[in-house]
């Protein structure tokens, strides 16, 4: 990694207990503190989240974007992906945090087609393994955004289209690997556009039998 991004942090956040007036110190997480046997970190699994912490832009539904991030500036999406990685990458290890966590497309952006999109994140999972063996932070779990693409808007895994059905088991594919490929300690399903806005328009029996063989087919693959 080359550039600094949080060039005034010089050195991780340490403990430095609860009388501490440092504002850039922990006051009761004493990472290497044992408790019942267990040291807090073993305890709490802190996961740095990828989506939240560095791909928000402040949007909210009345307003226009609020953070200019460093790290977006590039007009060339995959340069923005690099540029990203290298910022989190940086921000959790001088948090002292040992896990990040992701959606497939916050780490590598969509193409203008799906093995587009397949290899842009190929390519930026390369990148991280080599940040994760760099830096010792590890991969709590990955996961498929199977709600941003607009394709996604009656479902993914319970989607009546058969066609994008088969797109959204090809994306988890992809996850699943990226995922292995970084030695994620778990995988996670989130069905942002799973279920029904109504049973007047839904077969609730067939959408709950649809999803199982969807679960199905990624624990068999």
């Amino acid at each position: 990694m080359g550039k600094s991004y949080f060039p005034q942090i010089e050195k991780p956040i340490a403990y430095e207990g609860p009388d501490s007036k440092n504002p850039l110190a922990f006051k009761y997480y004493d990472q290497g503190r044992k408790v019942g046997g267990k040291t807090m970190a073993e305890h709490f699994r802190f996961s740095i989240a990828y989506w939240h912490t560095f791909m928000g832009n402040g949007t909210d539904m009345f307003g226009a974007p609020a953070f200019a991030r460093e790290w977006h500036k590039s007009s060339n999406p995959m340069d923005r992906a690099r540029a990203t990685l290298e910022a989190a990458f940086e921000f959790i290890g001088k948090l002292g945090v040992a896990y990040y966590c992701f959606h497939d497309r916050d780490i590598a952006p969509e193409g203008a087609t799906f093995s587009e999109s397949c290899r842009n994140l190929e390519t930026i999972v390369a990148l991280a393994k080599t940040y994760q063996e760099q830096s010792g932070i590890k991969l709590l779990w990955g996961t498929a955004n199977l709600f941003g693409n607009p394709i996604y808007g009656q479902g993914a895994g319970t989607s009546p289209n058969a066609h994008v059905m088969a797109m959204a088991a090809a994306q988890v594919k992809n996850a699943i690997d990226a995922t292995y490929e970084l030695n994620g300690e778990n995988y996670v399903f989130w069905g942002g556009r799973e279920g029904y806005e109504t049973l007047l328009n839904t077969d609730l029996r067939h959408e709950q039998e649809q999803m199982a063989r969807f679960l199905h087919m990624a624990v068999d693959y």
